[in-house]
C-alpha cells in the first residue's frame, strides 16, 4: 500500500491523510462462503503428490503387498534342481572275500570235470569313497498340510489392509496440514502488512511533528514519541515477517518444494464441513469413529493378531504334511543312455513337534499378549479421537466467538480513533493519546485479521479430526 503524503503544516488536511491511512491498515476478513479455494486445493493435491513422507507410505502399502505375494507363494510347489559330480581316491575300504567264496566250489567243479573252465576269483576291496560319480535330480516338494502357511497369508492380508489404512491416515493429516500451513502463510503475512501500513502512516506523522516542531507549534516529546511508536512498529514487523517466511518454509515443505518458493495468495471465501450445519459434538464424535482410518488401521491390526494367535495354537495342535518327489539320474559317469542310472523316488513326509520344552505354548502366550496389546491400543486410540474432537470442536466454537468479539473491539477502537482525532485537530488532545489509539487501532485490525484466519485453521483441525476431504 503507497503511503500518503500529507500537506504543509498550516492546513489541517495533513491530519485527515493520517487518519484515511490508519483507517485502511484492516484487512478484510472473509466471509463465509462455500465456494472452495481452488488455489488451495491444487496445493492439497500437490502436496499429496510430491510429499516424500507419504511416498514412503506408498512404498510401504507396495512391501506389504508384495509379502502378501510372497505368503501366497507358499501354497505353490518347490521345485529344486540338484546336480552333483563325485571325484574321490584313497580312505576307507570294504573287502569283499569273493575268492575265498567261489574258488573252493570252482576247483572242485574243476576236478570233476577235469578241465579248467572254472578261473580262480580273487578277493575284492572297493574304495568307500565313490569315484566319478554324479546324480542329477529334479525335486518337487509340495505342502499338503500345513497351518503356518494358511494364517500366515491371511494375516498378511490383513496386514496389508493395516498397511493402506495407515496411508490413508497420512493422507489426512498431510491435507489439514497443508491447509493449516496456507492459512498460517497468509495470516502471517496479513499481520506484515498492518505493520507496514501503521509504519507509513507512523512514518510520514513523524515527518509531520519534525515540521511542526521546526515551527514552533510542538514541543520535542511529539518528536520522540513518535520515533518510539515507529521503532515498536519495526520490531513487530520483524518479527511478523519471521514468522511468514517460517510458515513460507514449512508450507513449502510439506509440498516437498524449494523451501523458499514463492506462495499463490487467494484469501478463503469460507470452507463447509460436510457434516450438516448445526451438527453437536455428540454427532462429530459419532462420525469422527466412523471416518478415521486410524481406528480400521489397528481394527485389521487386531485381526492380523488374532490369526497370529491361531496359527501359534495351530502349529502346537496340529502337524505338518508334504510330498516329496525326486526325478533324475544316478550313477558312475553322465551316460544317460543308461537305463539302470534314471531313477523315481516319492515320499510323504509328516513332521509333528510334540514336545519341544513349552516353547510353542510360550509362542503361544506371546501372541495372545500381542493381540491383547493390539486391543488396547485401540480402546486408547477411540478416546484419543472422542478427546481430539471434542477440542477441535471447542477450538472452533471459541475461534469463532474470538472473531466476532475482534469484529466488536476494532469497530469501537476506530470510533475511539475518531474521536481523538477530531480532539485532536481541535487542539484539544496530545500526540501522545493520538499515538495511543493508532496503538489500539492497529491492535484491534491485527487481533480481527488474526481471529479471521483463525476460524478457517480450527475448522481445518476439526475436519482432519473427521477425516473429511
Amino acid at each position: 500500500m503507497n503511503t500518503v503524503m500529507f500537506p504543509t503544516i498550516g492546513n489541517v488536511s495533513w491530519l485527515a491523510g493520517v487518519f484515511c491511512v490508519a483507517g485502511t491498515v484492516l484487512l478484510t476478513v472473509p466471509a463465509q462462503a462455500q465456494r472452495p479455494n481452488r488455489t488451495l486445493q491444487a496445493y492439497v493435491e500437490t502436496g499429496l503428490a510430491q510429499n516424500v513422507a507419504l511416498r514412503r507410505e506408498a512404498i510401504a502399502v507396495a512391501s506389504a503387498g508384495q509379502r502378501v505375494r510372497q505368503a501366497g507363494g507358499l501354497y505353490q510347489p518347490q521345485v529344486q534342481l540338484g546336480a552333483s559330480y563325485t571325484l574321490a581316491n584313497g580312505g576307507r575300504t570294504i573287502n569283499i572275500p569273493a575268492g575265498d567264496l567261489v574258488n573252493p566250489a570252482y576247483r572242485a567243479l574243476n576236478a570233476l570235470t577235469g578241465t579248467s573252465q572254472f578261473p580262480q576269483v580273487a578277493n575284492v576291496a572297493e574304495q568307500l569313497l565313490p569315484n566319478n560319480f554324479q546324480e542329477t535330480k529334479l525335486r518337487i516338494i509340495q505342502p499338503l498340510f500345513n497351518t503356518d502357511i494358511y494364517f500366515n497369508y491371511k494375516a498378511q492380508k490383513e496386514l496389508l489392509s493395516a498397511q493402506q489404512a495407515r496411508q490413508a491416515a497420512y493422507r489426512n493429516t498431510l491435507r489439514h496440514q497443508i491447509e493449516v500451513a496456507y492459512y498460517q502463510y497468509l495470516q502471517a503475512g496479513a499481520a506484515v502488512a498492518v505493520y507496514r501500513t501503521t509504519a507509513g502512516t507512523l512514518t510520514e506523522l513523524l515527518r509531520v511533528n519534525q515540521a511542526r516542531l521546526a515551527a514552533g507549534i510542538t514541543t520535542n516529546d511529539a518528536v520522540y514519541n513518535t520515533k518510539a511508536q515507529l521503532a515498536g512498529n519495526q520490531r513487530d514487523l520483524t518479527t511478523a515477517a519471521n514468522r511468514r517466511q517460517l510458515a513460507r518454509t514449512s508450507f513449502n515443505y510439506l509440498l516437498n518444494r524449494p523451501l523458499d518458493d514463492s506462495i499463490a495468495v487467494e484469501e478463503p471465501a469460507g470452507t463447509t464441513l460436510a457434516t450438516a450445519p448445526g451438527a453437536t459434538l455428540t454427532t462429530y464424535r459419532t462420525v469422527s469413529l466412523t471416518q478415521r482410518p486410524e481406528l480400521e488401521q489397528l481394527a485389521r491390526a487386531e485381526a492380523a493378531s488374532a490369526l497370529g494367535l491361531r496359527q501359534r495354537r495351530a502349529a502346537r495342535l496340529y502337524p505338518q504334511l508334504n510330498w516329496v518327489t525326486d526325478l533324475g539320474y544316478q550313477g558312475f559317469g553322465y551316460r544317460f543312455d543308461v537305463p539302470q542310472q534314471r531313477f523315481q523316488f516319492m515320499q510323504f513326509a509328516l513332521s509333528w513337534d510334540l514336545f519341544r520344552g513349552g516353547i510353542k505354548r510360550g509362542d503361544e502366550q506371546l501372541a495372545r499378549l500381542a493381540l491383547d496389546d493390539v486391543q488396547a491400543q485401540r480402546a486408547d486410540l477411540i478416546n484419543q479421537l472422542q478427546l481430539q474432537v471434542t477440542q477441535a470442536f471447542n477450538n472452533l466454537a471459541s475461534a469463532r466467538e474470538a472473531s466476532t468479539a475482534a469484529a466488536a473491539a476494532q469497530l469501537n477502537a476506530e470510533k475511539s480513533y475518531a474521536i481523538v482525532r477530531r480532539r485532536y485537530v481541535e487542539g484539544q488532545a496530545i500526540v501522545l493519546e493520538l499515538l495511543d489509539a493508532t496503538t489500539r487501532q492497529t491492535t484491534a485490525q491485527l487481533a480481527r485479521t488474526i481471529a479471521g484466519y483463525d476460524v478457517f485453521i480450527r475448522e481445518a483441525e476439526l475436519r482432519q479430526a473427521l477425516a473429511e476431504q
